[in-house]
């Protein structure tokens, strides 16, 4: 199986990573990964590098957007589950997501997917062969899987420097690095997890931010093939949703919830 992890910037105008990994039952392996622009750049990686074989297709963009604003349920239920984590999500909606560009980005990526033969469908059986895509959420899962206290912080915002970016950096590298002992296992070349972050800024740090980004959305993408039953559907199919690993105890909590319609009010 193939898993492609896509780190959808907002607009045309922004680099989208795109990386793909070649996994089984015992162990995934990097494949390649590029910085892209266009949907249609996206597309043609996608089509020049996976074809018509099995993939899951793993995508940091809202997917399915029906408000017009405030934000969905599964925004709702992240800040809910990860909120101490410092992992909540950005409100989406339709009017925010389409203020640059007057579509939904990711909306339009999921129909050009679907006439590649792709379902848009984020239940999934262990071990399944198909082709799929999904709306993910890299901070929350990054909790899950690298078992953290609290988010990294190496993305640029107020009052982050360099210096604190360079050594959040580190440690996404170090953890990378740590999933070749996890399980699932992942294999990355050197020049990925070892690259020295203090020789970029600017225009290349975020390149290199949204190539580590896509590798570990594509690692979701693994992670929820390998184990289904450790991971959420925050949301449904009508609302929006995001496919995301979770604690255990997150799963009595959601349980505990009568119906995920009722975080209406929250």
């Amino acid at each position: 199986m193939l898993f492609v992890g896509i780190d959808l910037a907002w607009s045309e105008k922004n680099g989208s990573g795109i990386a793909i990994l070649k996994g089984d039952k015992n162990n995934a392996k990097f494949i390649s990964a590029d910085i892209c622009y266009s949907d249609k750049e996206i597309i043609k990686y996608v089509e020049r590098n996976v074809g018509t074989r099995n993939a899951f297709i793993a995508i940091d963009a809202p997917l399915i957007v029906p408000n017009k604003k405030g934000r969905r349920v599964a925004e709702k239920l992240v800040g809910i589950l990860f909120r101490r984590y410092d992992a909540g999500a950005h409100p989406a909606n339709r009017e925010r997501l389409s203020r640059r560009s007057g579509k939904i980005r990711g909306e339009e990526i999921a129909k050009k997917l679907e006439k590649m033969g792709f379902s848009h469908a984020p239940y999934i059986k262990r071990f399944e062969e198909s082709r799929k895509f999904f709306e993910v959420y890299p901070h929350p899962s990054m909790v899950v899987i690298f078992n953290l206290n609290k988010v990294l912080k190496y993305k640029a915002k107020p009052k982050r420097d360099y210096k604190l970016r360079w050594n959040e950096f580190r440690a996404y590298q170090k953890h990378l690095k740590n999933l070749e002992k996890a399980e699932p296992a992942l294999f990355l070349p050197e020049e990925i997890t070892e690259r020295d972050v203090k020789e970029m800024k600017g225009r290349a740090l975020k390149d290199y931010e949204d190539l580590l980004d896509a590798i570990f959305c594509a690692y979701i993408a693994y992670y929820c093939w390998y184990y289904p039953e450790n991971c959420e559907i925050l949301g449904d199919m009508k609302e929006g949703y995001i496919l995301t690993p979770v604690f255990g105890f997150m799963k009595k909590r959601l349980k505990s919830l009568q119906s995920q319609k009722k975080l209406i009010d929250f």
